[in-house]
């Protein structure tokens, strides 16, 4: 195997934890009708609530598109940025699906650059969510999330989502998200996690396997393996970001129920400029 250059194939090779050519197994591994269908009244009453004309949105690492493209088909225009040309091809074509190349653009690029890769503009809502900010070190979440207020209107929101691993720190080692079904060809896909703690409360490793059947009659299976390991996150890391014109709020999910670091899958973080 070839030797790792730089820190930016690092965090590529990170970042594609789903390593699938495939784009219709990457949709059906990730189910994303059912999660859109889930999310979107949240992100409704964000956007309802920035009041403002022309509402214009930065995905902070979009993956394949599929939040922005659902935001241009409510008329909102932004743009999206991802680390993976694989990601930015298929956020393009899932665009062009959608009759919305007019309204969001996708450029490829390393978020710890953002502002560089996107000069001179503002916006009204910025988000990154998925897990995406577990990646990097605290240095490097203060950066991004540094850039993305720099970037952010008045009146403006960020919103940020992460997984809460501490609400697993009396584990030494959990599953996550075993499933078993069949993608849109009638293939069989099972896909499982298992976490365990690399450092106490620091960071956590990920194994993850996905077994796929050939195809629907077939009797041979591919067999994918990774190994991600993620920093935990707490709410106490996000403190310093608030100030006289920016307001925080926290929540443990996407019905702003309270964050409880015991017992909340997720934990969401919402700044607000004044």
């Amino acid at each position: 195997m070839n030797k790792i250059k730089n820190n930016f194939e690092i965090r590529f090779l990170l970042k594609m934890e789903i390593d699938w050519k495939d784009e219709i197994l990457y949709k059906d591994l990730v189910m994303w009708g059912s999660r859109l269908k889930r999310e979107a009244p949240f992100f409704q009453e964000i956007l309802q609530n920035i009041q403002k004309e022309n509402i214009r949105i930065l995905d902070v690492s979009c993956g394949t598109g599929d939040h922005l493209v659902m935001f241009a088909k409510w008329g909102f225009s932004g743009i999206g940025i991802d680390i993976s040309e694989q990601n930015i091809e298929q956020a393009r074509i899932l665009a062009q699906r959608n009759n919305c190349n007019d309204k969001v653009n996708f450029i490829l690029g390393d978020i710890l650059e953002l502002e560089s890769k996107i000069p001179n503009d503002k916006f009204d809502f910025i988000f990154c969510i998925g897990n995406t900010l577990s990646i990097f070190n605290t240095i490097e979440r203060r950066n991004i999330i540094n850039q993305m207020i720099n970037l952010l209107s008045d009146k403006g929101v960020i919103l940020i989502q992460v997984v809460n691993y501490l609400s697993h720190r009396d584990e030494e080692h959990w599953f996550y998200n075993p499933s078993l079904k069949r993608d849109s060809n009638g293939a069989l896909l099972f896909h499982v996690r298992m976490m365990e703690w690399k450092n106490k409360y620091d960071k956590i490793t990920m194994y993850v396997q996905k077994i796929h059947q050939s195809d629907y009659e077939s009797e041979e299976f591919d067999l994918h393996k990774k190994r991600t390991e993620f920093f935990v996150i707490s709410e106490k890391d996000f403190i310093e970001f608030t100030s006289d014109d920016l307001n925080l709020d926290i929540f443990g999910d996407y019905q702003k129920n309270n964050f409880k670091e015991k017992e909340s899958n997720d934990l969401v973080i919402i700044l607000q400029k004044d």
